[in-house]
């Protein structure tokens, strides 16, 4: 029904919003430009963006955040 979908929308909206907001929008990205690609491109293109957010500043809050049991103060870096 379209209660129950916008309640999933919503949670789902919701749990992404959480999370780091450029690795996000690199998600986004990966679905928008990986429709129009083959398996094999569009499994490049995630590994390559997934290297690319294992440099960020955010990955490193991500992870410290883990180890120091709180929630992660993302910044978009």
């Amino acid at each position: 029904s379209r209660t129950e979908l916008a309640a999933v929308s919503g949670r789902v909206a919701g749990a992404i919003l959480s999370r780091a907001p450029l690795a996000a929008r690199l998600v986004k990205d990966a679905v928008l430009k990986g429709y129009d690609m083959t398996l094999e491109q569009g499994i490049r293109l995630e590994e390559d963006l997934y290297a690319l957010l294992q440099t960020t500043a955010d990955r490193a809050e991500g992870v410290r955040a883990f180890l120091e049991r709180r929630k992660p103060l993302f910044r978009g870096a």
